[in-house]
């Protein structure tokens, strides 16, 4: 893992905004600095459309209120180990049947909240800026390297929180606790494809702590991932470059990294 991650270094190196280098299995990467809306009367989105409230955007008062879909009938198409591919049925506002295409988790659970955890892992060490934890690995469907939060699915029975501590130490090497609470809710990746979910746990991680001096990841034998390690501050203007670079930056992690610069600007 020591060659492919001093390859890719030589490669962040090059740009003048950021340097990254490596030690172990870890590249770190630190930056460089060169220094009137109109309001209408429109249908609510909850479950009574009579109520109304004051919002900018299209009168919709016409339309038919989208709360009243639902699904009428599923039918499994194909089945694998790990995935399913549906057909689904179902009836719009009018009373029309639709049909739509879908794919889902074959492990998906009944008792489970979501399917995955997403860890947002903050390294912390005394006297020194705070950085994040992210992977990157070769997805097949994109035939390309993605730059990830470290994830991964949840067993049967198993909590967010331990999903997202046992997931952190198998990916990155590194031993961290809960920080706060997780997402109350499972929250959809790609809706308009499938019904997959994950909550996200926000993870600390004490730098000064002895098992965390020499992280060691254990894969699988079916994974390949390399570790960077980012400054949290300008970690949207990291992704930028690492997406300049050819590297596919998971749209969740990029809306997170956006809202941070958003709340910085506040």
């Amino acid at each position: 893992s020591m060659r492919v991650v001093l390859s890719v270094s030589s490669r962040l190196v090059s740009h003048s905004t950021r340097v990254c280098r490596g030690a172990g299995h870890v590249t770190r990467c630190e930056r460089k600095w060169v220094t009137g809306t109109s309001t209408r009367k429109v249908k609510a989105f909850g479950s009574d459309p009579s109520k109304k409230i004051n919002m900018p955007g299209v009168d919709q008062s016409s339309r038919l209120d989208s709360s009243a879909s639902k699904v009428i009938a599923t039918e499994v198409k194909h089945e694998t180990k790990w995935l399913q591919f549906k057909h689904l049925t179902y009836q719009d506002p009018s009373g029309a049947e639709r049909g739509w295409d879908m794919v889902g988790r074959s492990t998906k659970t009944t008792h489970g909240v979501a399917d995955a955890v997403c860890v947002f892992a903050t390294l912390k060490k005394k006297g020194e800026p705070d950085d994040i934890l992210l992977v990157r690995q070769f997805r097949p469907p994109l035939d390309g390297e993605t730059i990830e939060l470290p994830a991964g699915l949840m067993d049967a029975n198993e909590t967010a929180e331990k999903t997202a501590l046992r997931e952190l130490e198998e990916e990155t090497g590194y031993v961290g606790v809960v920080e706060g609470s997780v997402t109350p809710i499972a929250l959809p990746l790609s809706p308009g494809l499938s019904n997959e979910t994950v909550e996200l746990v926000k993870v600390s991680v004490d730098l000064d702590l002895p098992e965390n001096e020499k992280p060691k990841q254990k894969l699988d034998g079916s994974e390949f991932i390399t570790v960077l390690r980012v400054p949290k501050k300008g970690l949207r203007k990291t992704l930028d470059e690492l997406n300049a670079d050819g590297y596919h930056v998971f749209a969740g992690l990029y809306t997170l990294a956006l809202g941070m610069e958003m709340g910085d600007d506040a």
